[in-house]
């Protein structure tokens, strides 16, 4: 088994661990504001009553996009220390989530650019949005992709021990 780690997994690790704190500080803002909206204070008017309650809905909802987005940051702080460590099963996790991240990009790319190419948009820079989301979308499939075969690099798979024993040199 390789001892010395590729300098790949640490690239891969310090952004998994950027990313973790990225989401951690999201996940707070939108716990934070979540919870300002949902117990802000009720009024007598019914007219009012009724947007509070709407307002309230989206603090919960925005509390609730938080909480997902904590969980996920503490995950890819995981995935870093599991990347750094040698552990296998970073480097599986980091491969599920590398082909749903290309599966949500795709996605992402597919349905943005129809919405901005709709005649209900309005924007007089339409092909230049469009143009421009399917370019981010596809540097962001890229570089997934990219991170996907490297990982499947028979020195990174014996460094993680999950090359088998004949294909180690």
């Amino acid at each position: 088994m390789q001892k010395h780690r590729p300098l790949g997994v640490t690239i891969i690790a310090i952004l998994t661990m950027s990313g973790g704190i990225i989401l951690l500080l999201g996940a707070v803002s939108f716990i934070a504001v979540g919870t300002l909206i949902s117990v802000a204070p009720h009024t007598a008017n019914t007219a009012a009553n009724n947007s509070q309650g709407l307002t309230q809905f989206f603090g919960v909802i925005s509390a609730a996009i938080g909480s997902v987005l904590l969980v996920i940051g503490l995950g890819y702080l995981a995935m870093f220390y599991g990347l750094l460590k040698r552990k296998g099963w970073a480097w599986t996790i980091t491969l599920i989530l590398l082909f749903i991240g290309i599966a949500i990009q795709i996605i992402a790319t597919t349905s943005s650019t129809e919405f901005n190419a709709s005649p209900i948009s309005g924007n007089s820079n339409n092909v230049n949005t469009v143009l421009s989301g399917i370019i981010s979308g596809i540097i962001g499939i890229a570089f997934n992709v990219v991170i996907v075969y490297y990982l499947y690099r028979p020195n990174v798979k014996a460094y993680f021990g999950k090359a088998h024993p004949s294909a180690i040199k």
